[in-house]
């Protein structure tokens, strides 16, 4: 041994349980230790002991102050890893990493879900920090960073703005933060299976239609009563209008003057309507942290828990519309040419990725009571209200 200080550092028992040690294998503690070509006596090592605690304390004090000047001035913290869309001095940016962080986030925010642009960029090969393959925990942590918008956090919170450049705003920071809550903790949302769920109306009474379980294998979109004055008066089988709606979608984005006027009629961002849109959202999350405490009192049963948070669900895919309303060229770009190209991207990159290009071109459609053949789809039942 050559510093005392290693027997004794962390606190706690220190010392004692080596000089057992020694004791139970018949050795002498005070001819054992050899420090600075001299042995250390027990009753010295418990001097020493007690002097490198208090001296590591003060160094550990020292070193915290000095972090938290640092923080404070912006300055960045190397740290072991090399952080995403940076190269390790946390100042210089790696172009085509920021690009991609820039990106995930575009995309997030359009409406997309992390998990369905992790599973995008793996499908192409993207590697992540480590060279492997991306999970969704690791890219929704990598989009809640304060440093890619140019922020220095210490200890959990922001302090200061950042002596390195940002890739993302503070206001798409913010944004990111709070419509990836829901998903924090451990907490798992099953997949979307309902593409159209805030797009449809009942055309009996102009509420919007809601998901409905499947009953006999089976999906539709339906208007319930009791929920926003519903009038529980009408349902439509699922399949019959996301198909219609994914025929009318891949006809516009594979004709290119159609794009065109597409990209010229997006409207423009409404933060007012924004910002309400996110408070919502988080009122919805605590919504459904409710229901997981009645659930676990005793006060609901799983069945009311299980039915409530579809509704949670329901009303915040809605919300993620008004999220998403706002100008999406980014979205047109690189899209499949040809129709077989842009049915299989459909297919591939998920329900986000299709609400997020139905979102640019549909407002909404109402669904009209069904006539006297109920066992085939009627296209006169769709009345469609479009953005172009």
């Amino acid at each position: 041994m050559y510093k005392t200080d290693r027997l004794s550092r962390g606190g706690g028992p220190g010392y004692a349980p080596l000089v057992d040690a020694i004791e139970a294998a018949g050795g002498d503690p005070n001819r054992f230790i050899l420090a600075d070509n001299s042995w250390v006596a027990e009753f010295e090592l418990s001097i020493r002991a007690a002097m490198d605690r208090e001296a590591s304390a003060l160094t550990a004090a020292r070193m915290a102050d000095v972090r938290g000047r640092e923080a404070a001035a912006g300055k960045p913290r190397p740290g072991i890893a090399r952080g995403y869309g940076y190269e390790r001095d946390c100042v210089s940016l790696i172009d085509d990493e920021a690009a991609r962080i820039k990106e995930a986030a575009s995309r997030v925010l359009d409406g997309e879900s992390v998990y369905s642009v992790a599973q995008d960029w793996n499908r192409q090969g993207v590697p992540s920090t480590g060279g492997g393959q991306w999970s969704t925990h690791v890219l929704r942590k990598l989009l809640r960073q304060p440093r890619i918008a140019g922020l220095r956090e210490h200890h959990g919170v922001v302090v200061a703005v950042g002596q390195w450049p940002a890739i993302i705003s503070v206001d798409e920071h913010e944004r990111l933060l709070a419509v990836t809550a829901a998903r924090r903790h451990g907490r798992k949302k099953a997949p979307r299976t309902y593409p159209l769920v805030g797009f449809l109306r009942c055309g009996r009474c102009g509420t919007n239609l809601r998901s409905l379980g499947r009953e006999g294998g089976k999906r539709s979109y339906a208007c319930r009563s009791g929920e926003e004055d519903g009038c529980g008066g009408l349902r439509i089988k699922a399949e019959w209008v996301e198909d219609a709606v994914r025929d009318y979608v891949v006809g516009v984005l594979t004709d290119p003057l159609l794009v065109d006027r597409l990209v010229a009629a997006l409207p423009l961002p409404d933060d007012s309507t924004q910002r309400d849109a996110l408070e919502q959202l988080r009122q919805l999350e605590l919504r459904r942290d409710r229901i997981t405490d009645l659930l676990v009192d005793g006060s609901i049963s799983k069945a009311d828990a299980k039915r409530k948070r579809l509704e949670v669900d329901d009303a915040e895919a809605v919300l993620q519309r008004t999220l998403a309303d706002k100008p999406a060229s980014r979205t047109l770009t690189n899209l499949p040419s040809t129709a077989h190209g842009m049915l299989a991207a459909w297919n591939e990159r998920g329900i986000d990725y299709q609400r997020s290009l139905i979102n640019l071109m549909i407002d909404q459609i109402t669904i009209h009571p069904a006539g006297a053949v109920r066992r085939s789809f009627d296209p006169d039942r769709l009345s469609w209200s479009l953005r172009v």
